[in-house]
């Protein structure tokens, strides 16, 4: 079933502030620093709602209208992108964030939240994939 706007906003916010804020959570203890790690996630939260749009009207021009695992790889690189690009002026980021640290707790949130999608929570609520990717 390919998924709605709305299952994907749900989806999102679903995995993001679960799982993605435990991986968060961890770099921000790693870091020594949490707010600058829950502020990215917040943000990336707030760009992907407008990604998943665009994406969406995207999708529409495929035959299946569905993304394949490697086309929502290659999206949230772009997402990760667009975020890393703008951190710099975004109010709650600090200035003292490197590419490098901004890359492993992006990076490690991505493929997570892609592992999940494509594994467990397909597995674990099945109805999830025929409701469009709506939980409620």
């Amino acid at each position: 079933m390919t998924m709605t706007l709305y299952g994907r906003w749900q989806t999102r916010l679903l995995l993001l502030w679960t799982a993605g804020l435990l991986v968060t959570l961890v770099y921000g203890l790693i870091y020594r620093n949490v707010g600058t790690p829950l502020t990215l996630l917040l943000y990336v939260t707030l760009f992907g709602f407008a990604w998943d749009a665009l994406y969406h009207y995207l999708q529409g021009f495929r035959w299946e209208g569905d993304w394949p695992p490697l086309f929502q790889f290659v999206g949230g690189l772009a997402e990760g992108l667009l975020v890393w690009a703008l951190a710099g002026s975004l109010p709650g980021v600090s200035p003292a964030l490197t590419l490098g640290q901004f890359a492993a707790h992006y990076l490690t949130v991505l493929l997570v939240i892609l592992a999940l999608m494509l594994g467990p929570v397909k597995v674990v609520f099945p109805r999830w994939r025929y409701r469009g990717g709506q939980w409620f």
